[in-house]
């Protein structure tokens, strides 16, 4: 076990912000990680990994942003029992009824395909604080523990 792959896409630079604070804790683990932009993925790849970290934002009206369309309609087409998965990301709470959606429809898509949902995840509203990087930093040491 230890064999990550982290993707991610930021519209604004706070999910993005929160991967690094991922890949940081990852890479001190001595875990074996990958990290890909939305853009750059196909869910096939997802396969040859132990576990699996999500990260995103949700946009307007509560829908997965473009950058992971494909990559999540896709989805459909894999079975990922056997790996264990999380799904983190920054919303706006101004959108009360949509905050985080994105976070939620992911993680629900990754645990109707089979994979072990491993630690809750983990929704920051707009730029991550100083309590919101502690959250951050075990979010990470959870699904550190999880994959070891």
């Amino acid at each position: 076990m230890g064999n990550v792959l982290l993707i991610y896409t930021s519209s604004t630079g706070n999910t993005e912000l929160m991967a690094d604070m991922m890949i940081a804790a990852l890479q001190k683990a001595n875990l074996h990680l990958s990290v890909k932009d939305a853009f750059d993925v196909e869910p096939k790849e997802l396969l040859h990994y132990d576990g699996i970290l999500i990260g995103t934002y949700t946009w307007d009206g509560g829908v997965i942003p473009d950058e992971f369309m494909d990559f999540y309609e896709e989805l459909d087409e894999f079975d990922l029992k056997g790996k264990k998965a999380a799904v983190f990301g920054s919303g706006d709470s101004y959108y009360t009824s949509t905050f985080g959606a994105a976070i939620h429809l992911f993680t629900n898509k990754l645990h109707s395909i089979g994979a072990e949902i491993v630690v809750d995840s983990l929704l920051v509203d707009l730029q991550p604080d100083d309590s919101d990087i502690e959250a951050c930093n075990n979010f990470a040491r959870d699904f550190i523990k999880a994959i070891l």
